[in-house]
């Protein structure tokens, strides 16, 4: 999360050294207004309204149905439609035998 720096360049440095200590509290981020100095493709994301949101890719399975066994596997940028998106990608390519 220290990674994840306003665009504009407006917010305060972290503390000195490898690992300085920076404070978040009060503070509002989003990725329009803010990006990753590490890693630009993670977005923030929050996976429900009870939990905190971090910078993340999402992970995604196809399993079949007799066994489940998984026979699909895909990662990709967070967002709100990734999951259905990634499903149909995923039904197609197996549908394809690839």
């Amino acid at each position: 999360m220290k990674s994840f720096r306003a665009k504009d360049g407006s917010d305060d440095r972290p503390g000195p050294g490898r690992n300085g200590e920076r404070k978040f509290h009060g503070e509002t981020r989003a990725n329009d207004t803010h990006a990753s100095t590490t890693d630009p493709d993670a977005k923030l994301y929050r996976k429900s309204s009870n939990t905190a949101a971090k910078l993340c890719y999402i992970g995604h399975a196809l399993a079949e149905n007799r066994h489940g066994l998984i026979v699909q596997a895909d990662a990709t940028k967070s967002s709100s439609r990734a999951e259905r998106e990634a499903a149909l990608v995923m039904v197609e390519r197996a549908a394809s035998g690839n």
